[in-house]
């Protein structure tokens, strides 16, 4: 039996690499575009965050609940809002608020929305006072603002 001629191999090895060399390509293409789709965005949130601010106002704790005021102090308008209780025994509660700035409730998935300078008054149950802290968070990691108990009168 005889085998191929060398011709022939180097004939098939560079098909075979060309092949392979296309399939790669078509890949990092395609992973590429997705990864830079997905920094662009994080990006673009990241610079719109930037002008957020947010600030927790007039703060009252009666008979388990906090009631107080949450301002939009930015320029831009901040979504999914919610009020995080952070107790003593390092455990934390977070409370979805949704509706408008005029009525805003407590609900399971937070779609209130502030647009700029807006202010929502709210009243959340977070059941006793062994709480250190109350903290408003917003879509925006880095725009929050947190107030001590020292702070919440009764």
């Amino acid at each position: 039996m005889k085998g191929i001629s060398p011709f022939i191999a180097v004939i098939l090895l560079i098909a075979f690499t060309i092949g392979i060399a296309g399939i790669v390509s078509v890949w990092l293409t395609g992973y590429t575009r997705t990864t830079s789709d997905i920094v662009s965005n994080q990006s673009t949130t990241e610079i719109k965050c930037n002008y957020g601010g947010v600030s927790l106002k007039s703060l009252r704790y009666v008979g388990g609940n906090i009631t107080g005021k949450i301002e939009n102090t930015g320029t831009i308008s901040l979504d999914t809002i919610q009020i995080q209780t952070l107790f003593k025994n390092q455990s934390s509660l977070k409370t979805s608020l949704c509706g408008t700035a005029s009525s805003p409730y407590n609900c399971s998935s937070a779609n209130l929305s502030l647009s700029a300078r807006e202010i929502a008054s709210f009243n959340i149950s977070i059941g006793g006072s062994n709480y250190d802290d109350i903290r408003v968070i917003t879509q925006c990691a880095s725009v929050y603002d947190t107030v001590d108990a020292s702070e919440v009168s009764s």
